[in-house]
C-alpha cells in the first residue's frame, strides 16, 4: 500500500470523521472505499459495451405481424407463420 499525504478543507475533515464513525473504520478506509467506488463509476462511463449506452439507441419501424408485438406473441416473430383463427363466440 502507498501512503500518501493530503490537505482537506474543515468540512471535508469533518464529513471524512462522521463517515467514519458511522461506519466504524479508519478515515483512510472510507477515503479508499470513496475513490473505490468512484473509479467503478468512472470505468463504467467509458465502457461502450454498458446497457445504459446502448439502450434506445435504435427503434424498430417494421410491421407487426397479425398486429401483434413481439412481447405479446414471439412465435409469430420467430417461425413466421401465421397463428389459426380464434373463436370470439365465447
Amino acid at each position: 500500500m502507498h501512503r500518501l499525504q493530503i490537505s482537506l478543507t474543515e468540512w471535508q475533515t469533518e464529513f471524512l470523521a462522521e463517515q467514519a464513525r458511522k461506519q466504524r473504520m479508519s478515515m483512510a478506509e472510507v477515503v479508499r472505499r470513496l475513490i473505490e467506488r468512484e473509479a467503478k463509476i468512472a470505468s463504467q462511463e467509458r465502457d461502450p459495451a454498458t446497457i445504459w449506452n446502448i439502450a434506445g439507441i435504435a427503434e424498430d419501424h417494421g410491421p407487426l405481424i397479425e398486429g401483434m408485438p413481439v412481447s405479446e406473441r414471439p412465435e409469430l416473430y420467430l417461425t413466421g407463420l401465421p397463428t389459426p383463427p380464434t373463436d370470439d363466440r365465447e
